[in-house]
């Protein structure tokens, strides 16, 4: 089957605050361990799980290791929605986890929102990010499709009261601000699992 291309909003995904480091006014966090999550495909209606590929090849670190915006609930209207920044170079993968250290602005009004994310109150981190090629294999047993980003960019980091998923906003057909996404339809399940791997190797080369 021929890759298809569909048009693709910003997505985020939960993250966790990590170690706080008050004389700096810098966090460490965990933006992603490529968990599973249910999505919608709101061009077609139907239903997939997503998940993010950690490999080093296949993320985009560039935007956040050059001093990305630390955003107030992934709100881009005003300079007043950027409580700080990504620390240069700070975005990495390790572990099997992508890592970063963002540092809040001295104004006085994000110091209310440092101080809760001090006290522990304010616990809920997102990012947000673009995802360019996925490789999407059948579900089991009738289940959901599997649609593996294998070429996505995290683009911000968001404190948020609880997280959020940015898709949703494009129900009404909004496709102002979208990127082209390839998806790539691995494997006919009735072949053997070496033909199958095999077949997902090049789909990821590709």
């Amino acid at each position: 089957m021929h890759p298809q291309t569909v048009d693709l909003p910003p997505l985020s995904f939960r993250a966790d605050v990590g170690t706080i480091n008050i004389e700096n006014r810098t966090v460490d966090l965990v933006f992603s361990t490529g968990a599973a999550a249910e999505r919608m495909d709101y061009w077609s209606g139907k239903r997939f799980i997503e998940k993010l590929s950690i490999e080093p090849a296949h993320v985009r670190l560039a935007r956040l290791n050059a001093g990305a915006p630390l955003l107030d609930a992934h709100s881009a209207w005003s300079v007043g929605d950027v409580l700080g920044a990504v620390e240069p170079d700070s975005a990495c993968l390790e572990k099997k986890r992508g890592v970063a250290t963002v540092r809040f602005s001295k104004r006085a009004d994000v110091e209310p929102i440092f101080q809760d994310v001090k006290d522990g109150i304010i616990r809920n981190v997102s990012i947000g990010y673009r995802i360019y090629k996925f490789v999407e294999e059948a579900g089991k047993d009738g289940g959901l499709a599997v649609r593996t980003a294998v070429d996505w960019e995290p683009f911000e980091i968001s404190m948020v009261p609880m997280p959020v998923d940015l898709g949703a906003r494009v129900r009404g057909g909004d496709k102002s601000d979208t990127n082209s996404c390839v998806i790539v339809h691995s494997i006919d399940l009735s072949v053997g699992d070496a033909d199958r791997m095999r077949r997902f190797r090049r789909a990821l080369a590709g």
